[in-house]
């Protein structure tokens, strides 16, 4: 997912400038979250003989998981109108000016 500060609105019908609920930074170092299982790998033997300890350990982990994908995948907002702006509608530009392929 690219952070260009600019992208094309297509209610505003030009490029606008947009803007994210949560800071870039913190969107990178939520990306962190998925790499706590190979830190507990180490770990693994201790936890997997005691269920008590397993079970709610990964039942955390997997609750966190959801808003941590949402916070991660966010989509840009225009900072003009607040219209959402996807990823669908980017692609259409650079696939405007492709040549047509024959079979």
């Amino acid at each position: 997912m690219s952070d260009s500060t600019s992208k094309h609105c297509v209610r505003c019908a030009r490029d606008v400038a947009v803007e994210y609920q949560n800071s870039a930074t913190a969107r990178r170092w939520w990306r962190l979250y998925f790499l706590i299982p190979i830190f507990l790998l180490p770990a693994s033997p201790i936890l997997a003989s005691d269920y008590v300890i397993c079970l709610p350990l990964m039942m955390s982990y997997m609750v966190g998981m959801g808003p941590v994908l949402a916070i991660v995948r966010e989509a840009p907002t225009c900072a003009e109108c607040g219209a959402l702006i996807l990823a669908e509608e980017q692609g259409r530009a650079a696939a405007r000016t492709r040549a047509t392929c024959v079979p």
